[in-house]
């Protein structure tokens, strides 16, 4: 169900004076599509949306509103149009700022990261405590390997609204991949107090407790994140950004002397079905620490 968020019914409204003589038969539209946005209804939300877009052309609220609803559907193209179309009609509102930072989401989304990381600096620029958009400007940094920058831009979301759940997620993955577990593990709690349905924060919590020892804390988690989505476990890489699985395969990469690592790796292995790849890695974990014998069998039993 589409839920539209406080701070985008007041970028609406901050929108609002910059249509002009809006028809009012064109208003009466746009109001009936925000109505039903409320309500859940998406569908009929883009219908009303595009006939007071075709009755005022130069209506920027409606390009706006239309822009975020076609984003929460995944209408990336459609999406991209109106929030450049929205600019180009407005280019002095004072809420720019939002408008660049939700279009990054639709650049990054299809592979612009330039255009993304270009979005955030913009709306940065015009709005220097904008939480959201530092948040968005770190997972960008990090992914590109500029750790110190991610830590830095997360660091500043966190001052800015301490109870950004994105925020410690990021920033205890960052940790994560420098090897400081205890300090991700911390981040990781706080995000999941914050945000207790993210399946990625799971998973990725599950295969810290399980490197630092705790095989039944990371079963709960694993199968806490797998139980809010069943595809979490999977290799590919999610929205432009490292999936649990290939972030343990590269903490394997860089740590390839502790046990536990490849051990962690096989239960990704078999959760994606990759029996004989997983006993590899559960036979390389033994190898390394023959003393794991319980540990590993207790998690091939939990995932076989």
């Amino acid at each position: 169900m589409l839920k539209l968020n406080l701070f985008t019914l007041l970028v609406l409204l901050a929108l609002a004076p910059l249509q002009g003589q809006t028809q009012p038969s064109a208003k009466d539209y746009f109001e009936s599509g925000l109505a039903r946005v409320r309500r859940g209804d998406a569908d009929g939300a883009l219908i009303d949306i595009g006939k007071a877009i075709d009755l005022n052309p130069g209506f920027a609220e409606a390009y706006y509103l239309r822009a975020t609803i076609r984003l929460g559907r995944r209408d990336l193209d459609g999406s991209l149009a109106d929030f450049n179309k929205t600019l180009e009609l407005a280019p002095t509102a004072p809420v720019l700022d939002a408008v660049y930072n939700n279009r990054s989401v639709v650049r990054l989304l299809k592979g612009d990261t330039v255009g993304a990381l270009s979005d955030l600096n913009m709306a940065l620029s015009l709005n220097p405590k904008y939480a959201e958009a530092y948040n968005g400007r770190a997972a960008i940094r990090a992914n590109a390997d500029d750790l110190e920058g991610g830590l830095s831009d997360y660091q500043k979301a966190l001052e800015l609204k301490p109870d950004l759940a994105a925020s410690y997620l990021g920033r205890g993955l960052i940790h994560f991949q420098r090897g400081n577990l205890d300090v991700a593990l911390t981040d990781l709690d706080r995000a999941l107090e914050l945000a207790p349905n993210i399946a990625k924060a799971y998973l990725e919590r599950g295969t810290i407790r399980g490197l630092k020892g705790d095989t039944e804390g990371a079963l709960a988690d694993i199968r806490k994140g797998l139980s809010l989505e069943p595809g979490a476990a999977s290799e590919s890489i999610r929205e432009n950004f490292p999936s649990p699985f290939s972030r343990i395969n590269r903490f394997v990469a860089d740590h390839p002397k502790n046990p536990r690592a490849y051990e962690l790796r096989a239960v990704f292995r078999l959760l994606q079905g990759r029996k004989s790849e997983a006993e590899h890695d559960f036979r390389k974990s033994l190898e390394l620490d023959p003393k794991l014998k319980s540990e590993v069998e207790k998690f091939a039993a939990a995932f076989k």
